[in-house]
């Protein structure tokens, strides 16, 4: 074999490191992506575990806030002279409140599912969406009030305040 011969061969071909590398370059990124998910699902069923055991929903009693449909909400809003000056996204739901403070975590219901628990301090009024449709409460100004929902269903109550 003449050496031009062997010289055009080698160029030819592809050496086996080089048809190797380029996927394994694409395997481990794939594992990294594959990984990383993994970590971030595992990390959040921590945090609702951790956050459900933290809630007392049990302790969370209290007449129901009193609701109203969309109409009769914008009617108070616009009675009142309020707006929802706060609104919030919280594990995909969105609380809408006129003044005061939120806080939220989440429990667990008896199937497993988890769902947002958030504490109104004096709301005057709250508007929630879920995946299941909108729902408006009037639990007044000056009155704290928790907003629950399980299977996508928001409820409200306005805890009695301690003694």
């Amino acid at each position: 074999m003449s050496e031009n011969a062997a010289i055009s061969r080698s160029k030819g071909e592809k050496s086996l490191i080089n048809t190797i590398l380029p996927w394994l370059g694409a395997v481990g990124v794939v594992l990294g992506i594959a990984g990383g998910t993994a970590w971030d699902l595992a990390m959040d069923r921590h945090k609702i575990a951790t956050s459900a055991a933290e809630t007392n929903v049990a302790a969370i009693v209290g007449p129901p806030c009193p609701a109203a449909s969309a109409a009769a909400f914008r009617s108070a809003l616009a009675n009142q002279g309020l707006t929802l000056k706060y609104v919030f996204d919280f594990n995909g739901v969105s609380f809408g409140r006129a003044i005061g403070y939120g806080d939220c975590s989440t429990a667990v219901t008896k199937s497993g599912a988890p769902y947002d628990v958030c504490q109104f301090t004096s709301p005057a009024v709250l508007e929630v969406k879920t995946v299941k449709g909108e729902y408006h409460f009037l639990p007044g100004v000056g009155r704290k009030a928790t907003v629950m929902t399980p299977d996508g269903v928001a409820t409200c109550v306005m805890p009695a305040p301690k003694a």
